[in-house]
Parts: C-alpha cells; structure tokens; sequence
C-alpha cells in the first residue's frame, strides 16, 4: 500500500524553511525523489508532508565566485556531469557523476539528496569528501557549513536537524587545482547497478616525484564515509611504486575489517577493495612513469 501525504511545493527557499520550521518533524525532503518515491510505493514513509525543492532557483545553480565552486543541493547529476565550471574545477565530482544509475536518473536524481540519503554506497560523496567540500545547511533562524563527512553520522543517518535544509556544496578549487584526481568503482555492471566499493582520489606530486599530499576515501565499505588517513600516510612524502601502492590498498582493507568487522562478503571485499585502492592510486601517482 502506497504511503499517504500532503504534497507542498514552496515558491522561494524563505518559504521552504518556513515551512520547516512548523513543520519539519513531519516533512519529507523531495529534490530528485529517486529514493523518496520507492520508499513511497512500498508505504514506508509515514511523513505527512513532502515538500518538494527540486524546482527551487536557489537550490539548482553551479556557480564559480571568487574562486569557491558552489553547487546547488538540487542539481541534478546530469547537470553536474556537464557543468564547465565543475569540469574545470572539480573534474572527480563529474565523473563520479557520470556513474550514478541510469540516464533517467541522473537526470532527475541530486547531489543534495544523495548525501541526505547517506547511503554508504553513494558515488556523490567520496568525491566531495576529497575536496573537503563544505555543506551549508540554513534554517529560518540559522546556518552552518560543516563537512561533508561530518554531516552523516551512520548508515542512512544524518545530524541534519528537522527544520534545516542543505542548500549548497562549497568546494575551493584554488586547494586542488593542481592535484590529479581518479574515480573507480566497483559494480555488476558499469552503470545500472549500486556500487560494490567506490574510491575517489586526489594527489599532487612535486618535481622531485614526491607524494606532496594525497586526499584517499573509499566508499560501501564503512558504515559513514571518512578519509583513508592510514593509507595516506604511507605515501605521503615518499617516491610512489607499485609496493608502496600495494601497502597502502592492504591498509584500506585491513581498516574495512578492523571498522565493519568480519561478514560473509568479506572474503570478496577485501580482495576487490585492494584492487580498487591500486588502480585508483596507480592512475594518479605512477601514470606518468607508465608513458614514460
């Protein structure tokens, strides 16, 4: 049985919080719907409201102002995808986006609500948590801009109050311009499907051949996304190789377990997460040795 609601579709994001702010604890967020509505069909949303944000102004633009890159909550992927200004300033975030589902939802699903959604699997959020990318979540009486990775707190969990909305992503580009950056994911298929593991990656590398820095965070693998710091560690200022490389996917692995204990799947996780943490990292710290 299909689940039972009052739809509200607010003309200004001032009426949007509004509308929150009497209603919040019985409102459901719908930017791109693409989870909201199966949660809808299979009755398991008990909210008496949707209110409905996807033709907001205000929550759609991609705009690049001096020098920051914000990205509207209800952008869609496909937007993202083809966005000049997120080609330029965050190429990782637009392949990710290239990989989420279908065409059809690409075209309606946002980059809001995949990180509302906090599902562990999404291809939005390792990209934006490489580029220390900042949430600025408002209400009718304040804001704040935490990070991404400090936003969702669990599985499908979020610290997201009940009369807040995420309006934006705050992304610097000046702190990665010269970084390369590499998205790998694993799925049954190459798109259609849910990722198995997914990696984003950023890295700059000096004249010298030296890991200078490098930004790691690998997604379905824990329960809420975070930094790979271990694994970071032991390339930074160090010459990469294939050993070092290999260390350092071992690391992510052993952190998989140590945090999500040992599962069923584990024995073709570990194996394909290391996989995945090589050829991400190899792409961006050995490409150039390769064509050498």
């Amino acid at each position: 049985m299909r689940s039972r609601f009052q739809y509200f579709r607010p003309q200004s994001l001032v009426e949007a919080l509004e509308f929150l702010e009497s209603y919040g604890h019985e409102t459901s967020v719908l930017a791109g719907g693409t989870d909201l509505m199966i949660a809808v069909r299979n009755g398991e949303t008990t909210s008496r409201f949707v209110m409905d944000v996807s033709r907001l102004d205000e929550l759609r633009a991609i705009r690049k102002n001096d020098e920051v890159l914000t990205v509207g909550a209800a952008a869609t992927f496909t937007e993202i995808s083809n966005s000049q200004e997120v080609l330029e300033c965050a190429p990782v975030l637009a392949r990710a986006a290239r990989y989420v589902g279908s065409l059809q939802i690409r075209n309606v699903g946002t980059v809001g609500g995949n990180v509302a959604n906090a599902s562990p699997a999404a291809d939005g959020v390792p990209p934006l948590v490489v580029l220390q990318a900042r949430v600025h979540i408002q209400s009718s009486s304040s804001e704040r801009t935490p990070l991404v990775e400090e936003l969702i707190t669990a599985p499908y969990r979020t610290n997201l109050k009940p009369d807040e909305l995420i309006v934006r992503f705050i992304i610097d580009p000046a702190r990665t311009k010269k970084y390369k950056w590499s998205f790998q994911r694993i799925a049954r298929r190459r798109t259609l499907a849910i990722a198995r593991a997914n990696a984003a990656a950023l890295a700059i590398i000096d004249p010298n051949g030296v890991v200078g820095d490098l930004r790691l965070c690998v997604g379905s693998i824990l329960p809420q996304p975070a930094r790979m710091t271990g694994a970071e560690e032991i390339l930074k200022g160090r010459v990469p190789d294939r050993e070092l490389i290999w260390e350092a996917a071992k690391k992510v692995s052993s952190e998989m377990v140590h945090l999500s204990g040992v599962r069923p799947t584990t024995e073709y996780k570990r194996p394909a997460v290391e996989g995945l943490v090589m050829k991400a990292l190899t792409e961006i710290l050995l490409e150039e040795k390769q064509h050498a």
